[in-house]
């Protein structure tokens, strides 16, 4: 666990991180409604998903954190225990999307 930044001082707000992960993962929700509704057929869609694990992808998103009013960026992978966690559910949620699922 320490390869992952554990620091036993530090606790997590799951409400507030929740909240804040939401939009981010509601525009692979509406990807996925919007390739279905653009016809985009069922032997494609798992090509979409295929990308989702692709480094390109992952070097494609960017962190960014505000602190006292200043954006930083933050360039950094993060390990491959969290890329694959983060693919997959990108995956689930694009395919929930696609597939009308609540």
């Amino acid at each position: 666990a320490s390869d992952d930044g554990f620091d036993p001082n530090f606790y997590t707000q799951k409400a507030d991180t929740i909240r804040m992960m939401l939009p981010f993962f509601q525009q692979f929700r509406d990807m996925g409604m919007k390739d279905k509704a653009a016809g985009v057929s069922a032997e494609t869609a798992p090509q979409r998903v295929k990308e989702f694990h692709s480094e390109k992808f992952f070097h494609s998103l960017q962190s960014t954190t505000t602190f006292a009013g200043r954006k930083y960026t933050n360039s950094d992978m993060p390990s491959p225990k969290k890329m694959k966690l983060m693919a997959d559910t990108i995956s689930a949620v694009y395919l929930d999307g696609y597939e009308g699922r609540q």
